[in-house]
């Protein structure tokens, strides 16, 4: 397996060990509690990712069998654009060093009747699925095959970089998470 695959399946197995330690101890309530008006509680971050994931997958999916299709095989090394690259490493950054707006088509509803169960259960599902396409895309030409977004078609990035970004991207909102709970419990 590529190093970048194998280093994405060890944030996406990680992410389901974090998930449960992030909340260990605390009740509904708490997890869908807001530090201030301006953040998402600790569900809601949960939710985007959980959102933003199932929403990306079947991109992902579709691409990797039409790449089969195709034969585009390869065992790598990659090369990526410098676009790409920046976009996966921003979606990532720990702390984030600017924020984005996440488009509509990813923002959590407003609600604050999240069921911490329902969240662990769903994020951990999330995961394994991660697991599953990058097991699909192993051995694939993971910087040829092209995935558009979801929220904005436009946006076509590498199934590889695609895959480091979203790893990322649940490290920075886990992160988020943490920062949520350690406010409201100081």
């Amino acid at each position: 397996m590529a190093p970048e695959l194998e280093a994405c399946l060890d944030e996406f197995k990680n992410a389901s060990h974090q998930i449960v330690e992030l909340v260990a101890g605390l009740d509904d309530e708490q997890v869908n509690q807001r530090a201030d008006d301006k953040n998402w509680s600790m569900a809601e971050c949960i939710d985007h990712l959980v959102v933003v994931g199932w929403k990306m997958i079947p991109q992902m999916d579709t691409a990797i069998i039409r790449a089969r299709g195709k034969g585009w095989s390869s065992d790598g090394p990659f090369k990526y654009g410098w676009f790409e690259k920046w976009f996966a490493a921003s979606m990532g950054q720990v702390p984030p060093r600017r924020k984005f707006r996440a488009p509509r088509l990813y923002v959590p509803p407003a609600r604050t009747d999240f069921r911490i169960s329902e969240l662990v259960d769903d994020f951990k599902a999330l995961q394994d699925k991660y697991a599953k396409v990058v097991h699909g895309a192993d051995g694939l030409d993971i910087a040829r095959i092209k995935v558009a977004s979801p929220a904005l078609r436009l946006l076509r990035l590498s199934l590889g970089q695609w895959l480091i970004g979203l790893a990322g991207h649940q490290r920075r909102h886990l992160w988020q998470a943490e920062g949520v709970k350690r406010k409201l419990l100081a």
